[in-house]
């Protein structure tokens, strides 16, 4: 049996000057195999070293790395794993270098990155460790995967943007498609059918029932502090989650 454990808490904050970008990174632990799910963004590695440190863990100890898809809200800080075993979807990598004109999020750099790494290819059905696989959920990007993970006696499904948040399950659809809207859908609809527990991408983890999506974790909230004229500061709280509407990038490829 396989245990998750949210290192930091993804939220889909979105500013009328860019995105805030902080995804979800999760910790899979399968007997003594340390999993970790995606890497977040650059702005956050002080406090994912301070998520491991808490759990006694340094980057030494996590032996592999899935990358869900290579957005830098989900990669940039990979680099930082030189012992692991890295994990991306092949298509994933061919994408990364030559992505939708329209899809800011991603960067060749991402791919120069990975080289310096060990890297291997992953795709669905392969088996990481007992009890955790990979299925190919592709749309948002073209190579996305997710994780099934066999935990606590279910399986559970980190969903990566695939599934960014709950309001996907009643959209059908995450709120941002970089590469295929019908691919898009049907990940959506292979991830319901995978499993009633997921953990996505920029939101708290959920378990689905029927059509009654109730949350596992409590309401958690972000502090935002910024310089004001004269030097001063303001601060506001934001607290997840309300579901945004979906943005859909239409463009051919």
């Amino acid at each position: 049996m396989s245990k998750i454990d949210v290192l930091t808490y993804g939220f889909a904050l979105v500013t009328d000057q860019g995105n805030v970008g902080y995804s979800t990174v999760s910790l899979v632990e399968s007997g003594s195999r340390r999993i970790l799910i995606d890497t977040g963004p650059a702005s956050r590695r002080l406090w994912l070293l301070k998520a491991l440190e808490s759990r006694n863990l340094g980057f030494e100890d996590i032996d592999t790395v899935v990358l869900t898809h290579l957005h830098w809200d989900h990669c940039q800080n990979t680099d930082l794993f030189t012992q692991s075993r890295i994990l991306v979807h092949p298509r994933e990598i061919d994408y990364a270098q030559n992505p939708n004109r329209r899809d800011v999020m991603s960067a060749s750099y991402f791919a120069d990155m990975l080289r310096k790494l060990r890297v291997d290819p992953v795709s669905d059905g392969d088996e990481i460790a007992p009890g955790v696989s990979i299925i190919d959920t592709p749309g948002h990007t073209r190579g996305h995967v997710s994780v099934v993970v066999e935990s606590e006696g279910e399986k559970a499904l980190v969903a990566g943007d695939a599934m960014p948040d709950g309001g996907t399950v009643r959209r059908g659809l995450p709120y941002n498609v970089f590469w295929d809207v019908h691919d898009a859908t049907e990940s959506v609809e292979k991830i319901l059918a995978a499993s009633n527990v997921f953990y996505p991408g920029h939101d708290r983890p959920f378990r689905l029932d029927d059509d009654a999506l109730t949350y596992l974790h409590g309401p958690t909230s972000l502090e935002v502090e910024a310089n004001v004229e004269g030097g001063g500061s303001a601060s506001l709280t934001y607290t997840v989650h309300a579901q945004r509407k979906p943005t859909i990038d239409l463009m051919q490829r």
